[in-house]
């Protein structure tokens, strides 16, 4: 079991590496920076922001995973607020970052190893769309990365998935 906080879902079907997932609502701290729009200042910021770097002074626990999208114009990237925060999250000072509902909702889900990159990225996303629309769902999000590990952690070890918000046909 992970000592990291992640948000609760249910898992209505599973199938090898897929997953079909209902998610309650949860709150993240999004960068979003157009002027960085491959988020190379991404994780930094969100770190700056749970070591202290808020209204509050307030050091926050790290939570898993940290998510990223990809919009046609730009990237985002996401950390999960602790639920011992969800009635007052401190307020970023970092402009490029903002407090969002991350709405309840179902997803579909793939899971693999190794270190992510674009290829495989890519690959995943396919995979995972033909699956979706095999069980008689239909994609209603742009894809997005999530990762559950820290850089050092060995790729046979690594857990990546890519998500989807979902509907039926």
């Amino acid at each position: 079991m992970s000592k990291y906080e992640t948000p609760d879902y249910d898992v209505l079907m599973k199938e090898e590496e897929f997953e079909i997932r209902k998610y309650v609502d949860f709150f993240i701290v999004e960068y979003e920076n157009t002027n960085d729009p491959e988020i190379r200042n991404g994780f930094g910021s969100l770190f700056k922001y749970i070591s202290s770097d808020n209204k509050e002074n307030e050091k926050i626990s790290m939570t898993i995973p940290v998510i990223q999208e990809e919009t046609e114009e730009k990237k985002k990237m996401a950390f999960v607020v602790p639920e011992k925060y969800s009635n007052q999250i401190p307020e970023p000072n970092n402009p490029n970052l903002k407090v969002k509902k991350f709405d309840e909702g179902l997803f579909g889900s793939i899971q693999y190893s190794g270190f992510s990159n674009e290829s495989k990225e890519l690959k995943m996303k396919k995979r995972l769309e033909a699956w979706i629309l095999e069980k008689g769902y239909e994609r209603q999000s742009n894809y997005m990365l999530a990762s559950y590990n820290a850089p050092l952690v060995p790729p046979m070890f690594r857990r990546n998935e890519i998500w989807a918000r979902i509907s039926k046909v």
